[in-house]
């Protein structure tokens, strides 16, 4: 596995595994109406060309397959981290999380969060990332239950 900068070509293999994966990872956490709203089948593909352009973007990819990604803004919010659900568990996320927080130190960020599903908070408090509060978002009008949570990085 190796991990390189997102290009505007990956922009329909990352859509797709970020629809396979709520999909199927979340299913536990939430419902399908849940998952329709938050990824729906028809993603608006300029909304996420916009964002991921504003975004450090990340893949990681092994023999030309995408096995996830990560994205987070300069500032240190952590916007999406997401392993396709067939290589779960195999230390991608963990790499990808590592990519997003050595960049930050470098450019002296001192604090990086997210806003993490039920699904992935196990995830980050493994990383060392701690609880700063629950709460509910909406997408598409259907309530979301996530958690802030944050990390204390490092000084360069």
């Amino acid at each position: 596995m190796h991990l390189r900068p997102y290009r505007a070509e990956d922009l329909s293999t990352l859509t797709q595994l970020f629809h396979a994966t709520v999909h199927t990872v979340t299913a536990a956490h939430y419902s399908p109406e849940q998952r329709a709203a938050w990824a729906p089948a028809e993603p608006d593909l300029e909304r996420w060309r916009m964002k991921l352009a504003a975004e450090i973007t990340v893949v990681a990819e092994r023999a030309g397959e995408m096995l996830g990604f990560c994205s987070w803004t300069p500032e240190g919010y952590l916007d999406f981290l997401f392993v396709h659900h067939a290589h779960q568990g195999k230390g991608i996320a963990r790499a990808l999380c590592a990519e997003a927080e050595r960049d930050l130190v470098v450019r002296g960020v001192a604090r990086i969060h997210t806003q993490a599903s039920v699904t992935a908070q196990p995830f980050f408090l493994r990383q060392g990332f701690v609880l700063v509060r629950h709460q509910t978002v909406k997408a598409r009008g259907v309530e979301l239950p996530n958690a802030v949570m944050g990390k204390r990085l490092p000084p360069a």
